[in-house]
């Protein structure tokens, strides 16, 4: 937006026609001035970037009152949007200089300053135009705890550069209420993108992909088939290829397909006769093709494709058997190491019977095992609150309190390469992007949103970008952004 700007104004005067015409009318008449509101400049176009601040700082002339020390009312107002015709004034502030967070709808509007001598009752009014700017077009999405509630802020890609906007649902229609979940997007169909946001209060909802709008038909339950509660929530949401997603809620799995308009319907988790419970992680696989999932209730891996479940390939368990795992699932992602274009798979289990923690890389594609065993020396995994990989170098990060360790599954080793302090950490992540190419740069760096408990609540986050050194050589920050509050999930509105 255009940040502290200092206008003059051009002259608009109060017409008065003032005329006798009374013929043969010999009378005398005394007449006196108004005091005039004069407003003085040289432009009468604004632009502001939407959920930044107007600032206008205007110059007056009171032809009667020089020192302008009368009583003086001011209106700031809008019309909601010009385009659509509508009457309706949307008041901005009664403040004589306005300064004033604009939260509207990207697109056109008429701005009006009214000022009101409040001795006489007479108003002067100046009309200008306005034009707000979409401030969410492209940018990182923040989800946040702040007082036990959520707030969505974007690290949005301006002109100017990638700027922290905070609480970009502001007049959106959506109160986030409750703890944050998740948030993700992925284009359902082919003219549609979504951008999804979780919280307990909530349930699961779209919001506008571009104005971030919301209606109560964008939840999630009325993408389902029979419909589920506006505020139904799921624990997960992933996609393999553009139009289709799978939806996990309470040990259940769902398909969404819009080429074939298949909505999201009765749980599909099940091999021939058999039902299962899955667990909300699941491994994306390549584009199209198998995604892979950890059934919770046998703890075996399975697998799925275009909605149908299946067993994994027995013949290509040559390091620990697929179908019988026997472990409980700790942490499971894909993504695209070693170019596997999203069929590496890793995991961490954990063996109930001694605690002890194992990691496992898998192709999801040609099911092949290419590492498992135990995690020796990892220290304090069984502390770990947060885990990801890089699809760089295939390392596993895990946060443990204030501390960002990484290991390396080739040789075993773990390295502290994180100490932060007196800030706690609550998310890492390596963003999967669909745009991959475009964005590659930003699919390598470790995210570390952390916070300081000392600050001021929904100040006092950070989101920090690291690259990852090569041959256990640590991190190194690239990027840092605060103004956050305790970050919960970070995705990316992409643009192609």
């Amino acid at each position: 937006m255009i940040k502290n700007i200092k206008y003059k104004y051009l002259i608009a005067s109060l017409v008065a026609v003032l005329g006798v015409s009374c013929m043969d009318d010999k009378g005398n008449y005394d007449y006196s001035d108004i005091n005039e509101v004069q407003f003085v400049g040289e432009t009468d176009d604004f632009k502001v970037t939407r959920f930044e601040n107007l600032v206008i700082t205007p110059e007056l002339n009171f032809t009667k009152d020089e020192s302008a020390s009368g009583n003086y009312a001011y209106r700031w107002e809008v019309f909601e949007n010009r385009l659509s015709g509508g009457t309706e004034l949307e008041l901005l502030s009664t403040e004589r200089d306005l300064d004033a967070t604009i939260a509207l709808k990207p697109g056109g509007y008429f701005l009006y300053l009214t000022v009101t001598d409040l001795e006489t009752g007479i108003e002067f009014q100046r009309q200008f135009d306005l034009d707000v700017i979409n401030s969410t077009f492209e940018g990182w999405l923040v989800l946040s705890e702040v007082n036990g509630g959520s707030r969505l802020d974007m690290v949005s890609n301006l002109e100017t550069g990638y700027t922290v906007l905070n609480n970009v649902l502001g007049g959106s229609g959506l109160n986030l209420e409750g703890a944050p979940d998740f948030l993700y997007t992925y284009a359902y169909n082919s003219t549609m993108y979504g951008v999804y946001v979780s919280t307990e209060g909530n349930g699961t909802t779209k919001i506008d992909p571009d104005t971030f709008d919301w209606v109560e038909p964008y939840g999630i339950g009325y993408e389902f088939i029979p419909q589920k509660a506006s505020n139904f929530k799921v624990d997960n949401l992933l996609s393999n290829s553009g139009w289709s997603s799978y939806a996990v809620a309470n040990g259940d799995a769902y398909f969404y397909y819009s080429v074939q308009r298949i909505s999201y319907g009765a749980p599909i988790n099940r091999i021939s006769n058999e039902t299962f419970s899955v667990s909300p992680m699941v491994a994306r696989g390549t584009p199209g093709s198998y995604m892979i999932f950890y059934d919770t209730t046998n703890k075996r891996f399975v697998r799925s494709r275009r909605g149908v479940f299946s067993v994994m390939p027995e013949a290509a368990s040559t390091l620990f058997d697929y179908n019988n795992v026997g472990m409980d699932l700790v942490y499971m992602e894909g993504n695209e190491y070693n170019s596997s274009n999203g069929a590496a798979t890793f995991a961490v289990l954990q063996d109930p019977t001694n605690s002890k923690y194992y990691f496992t890389y898998f192709n999801s594609s040609n099911n092949a095992q290419l590492h498992y065993g135990e995690m020796v020396g990892a220290t304090d995994i069984n502390l770990a609150t947060q885990f990801a990989v890089s699809p760089e170098y295939g390392y596993l990060f895990y946060v443990v309190g204030n501390k960002v360790y990484q290991y390396d599954f080739s040789i075993g080793k773990t390295t502290l390469v994180l100490d932060n302090g007196n800030k706690e950490i609550s998310f890492i992540k390596f963003h999967d992007f669909w745009a991959n190419t475009k964005y590659e740069a930003f699919s390598k760096l470790l995210i570390v949103g952390s916070y300081d408990s000392a600050g001021a609540e929904g100040e006092n986050g950070t989101l920090d970008f690291y690259s990852i050194l090569p041959l256990n050589a640590g991190l190194d920050l690239q990027t840092s952004y605060s103004g956050f509050g305790k970050i919960k999930s970070v995705t990316y509105r992409e643009r192609s």
